[in-house]
């Protein structure tokens, strides 16, 4: 990175807003923008939108096509917060300028501006010049051969360890941050985006490098394992003593893949480009490709349902009641008596669990049907979710493989038992594991299993226990019918506790397994509806 004397801007006032421009840009501003800058933003490319921010491409005569951000600043914390710190998009402003201004890889900053009441931040933008043939690493990286990718991702290595020794800390990055352009890796153009929380002008302490470094390679984690992170932290260091770097890189990225798991599993409950609280006259969250046509339709039909020989009818019990319309799946939740009332009212949150659990399961890349809204409205309570009925039941399809073609069946076992394996070590456990509960499909081949009736879905940091492990496999072994024949079933055991545990733990854990069985109804031999 070179050394270049920074832009001279012009400062300004206008339409209510203090504002900082490089002189070619002032007069685009006064026209096309400040009149009513958040539908001028719209009225361009919207790339991306919350509900605070939008993000756009707009041209402006005479600059070309120009990346804004427009903020709305709207809660009171945030706009006391702004009294004693930076708003985003001058610190962007201001980081762009001073990394630019030393031939970092940053889009050229052009302009900002601010709006306050009450020396209060209410609104503020934030433009810079448009890459048009640059687009994100997470986007890029999977059309790169693996030489050049490989060539990319050290240089990529090099620019962060740069950055660093030059005082300069992102504090965001990751592959989203990063825009590459066309070509090979190995010297395509690269450029770093999203500045608002980057800090510079004092050398960068070790433990933000560790941090920074964790951060980076977290956001890579689809395309290195741990040999190739480890190759990485090499790199970073350049000969360097590692000492405890690559064991405390490797701890920051877990517990970031932890948080970054929790923050994304709450935001089906918050308004968003994919979920919005609007759910018509009642309370709760949807998915915005439901419509609120749909979400009544369905809603209406379900009740029209609710007769066992009504074609839509699924199925009832004392807890639910579920009817299937078209591509969705409605589940009502129902409280027979003064007593389940009461506990109902007692754990609400737990109405909207099976809503929350599946979109969790999904989070994690678990198969599951997506869930597209959770409505509260005049004291009931409904979950939808998309329809995956025509997916066969695993007890259902090891039952007609086992009574036709053994070896498809001893198939579909091996990879349930693997799947599973997969499931528990990475923390996901249902308190309900049946074969009813768990739909079939296949893709290029391979089978592909769906976890259904999430309400009892939990989730642990660390690989599921050794009780529900045993619990999970009764469960299991209990709704397969006995046509799956007993060294079936322990080849099932074997291929799921490969590399689990000792083989000498083996028959302890069978016996395990056999004790709660014998406190279960087994299927014989036709599936338990």
């Amino acid at each position: 990175m070179s050394t270049a004397p920074a832009a001279r801007v012009k400062r300004f006032r206008l339409a209510g807003y203090h504002c900082a421009a490089l002189p070619a840009i002032e007069s685009a501003i006064h026209t096309r923008f400040l009149a009513a800058p958040e539908d001028h933003v719209r009225a361009g490319r919207v790339l991306r939108e919350t509900t605070t921010r939008v993000t756009g491409r707009v041209a402006w005569e005479g600059v070309g096509p120009v990346l804004v951000k427009f903020h709305r600043i709207e809660r009171l914390r945030e706009r006391l917060i702004s009294l004693v710190r930076t708003g985003r998009a001058r610190a962007e402003w201001e980081a762009a300028r001073h990394l630019h201004g030393m031939g970092a890889p940053v889009p050229e900053p052009l302009a900002v501006g601010e709006r306050r009441s009450l020396r209060m931040l209410d609104a503020a933008f934030y433009a810079a010049r448009y890459l048009e043939v640059l687009e994100p690493v997470s986007e890029a990286l999977s059309a790169q051969p693996d030489a050049m990718r490989q060539a990319l991702l050290e240089r990529l290595i090099v620019l962060i360890r740069g950055m660093h020794d030059r005082g300069f800390d992102h504090r965001d990055l990751h592959t989203g941050n990063v825009l590459m352009g066309p070509g090979p890796g190995d010297r395509c153009r690269l450029a770093i985006t999203d500045l608002h929380r980057c800090t510079w002008g004092r050398p960068v302490s070790s433990a933000s490098r560790r941090r920074g470094l964790a951060q980076w390679l977290h956001s890579l984690t689809s395309y290195m394992d741990a040999d190739a992170r480890w190759h990485a932290v090499d790199r970073y260091l350049n000969g360097e003593p590692s000492g405890t770097w690559h064991r405390d890189v490797e701890r920051r990225i877990a517990r970031m893949e932890r948080v970054r798991l929790k923050s994304r599993g709450k935001r089906c409950f918050k308004n968003s480009t994919v979920y919005t609280s609007d759910v018509g006259s009642g309370q709760g969250w949807r998915r915005r490709d439901l419509t609120l046509e749909r979400l009544a339709n369905a809603l209406a039909a379900h009740d029209a349902a609710r007769d066992p020989g009504h074609p839509a009818f699924v199925k009832r019990s004392s807890k639910g009641l579920v009817t299937r319309h078209g591509d969705v799946v409605v589940k009502e939740r129902l409280a027979d008596g003064a007593l389940a009332k009461f506990k109902d009212a007692l754990h609400a949150r737990r109405h909207a669990s099976g809503y929350h659990n599946a979109h969790c399961l999904g989070v994690r890349g678990v198969d599951t049907a997506r869930p597209l809204a959770f409505v509260r409205e005049d004291g009931r309570t409904y979950s939808l979710f998309e329809d995956l009925s025509d997916l066969p039941r695993l007890d259902h399809l090891a039952h007609d493989l086992f009574a036709s073609d053994r070896t498809a069946g001893r198939r579909l076992l091996d990879a349930s038992a693997t799947w599973l394996r997969a499931l528990h070590r990475s923390g996901v456990y249902h308190g309900d594991l049946k074969g009813v509960n768990v739909l079939v499909g296949e893709e290029n081949g391979a089978y592909r299993f769906h976890l259904i009736d999430t309400d009892r879905v939990r989730f642990f940091d660390d690989e599921v226990d050794h009780r529900r492990r045993i619990k999970n496999l009764s469960q299991l072994a209990a709704s397969i019918a006995r046509c799956v024949t007993r060294s079936d079933r322990l080849r099932w055991y074997r291929r799921y506790a490969d590399d689990w545990r000792p083989r000498e733990e083996e028959k302890r854990v069978a016996r395990e397994v056999a004790a709660q069985l014998a406190q279960k109804i087994l299927v014989v031999d036709e599936p338990i509806e």
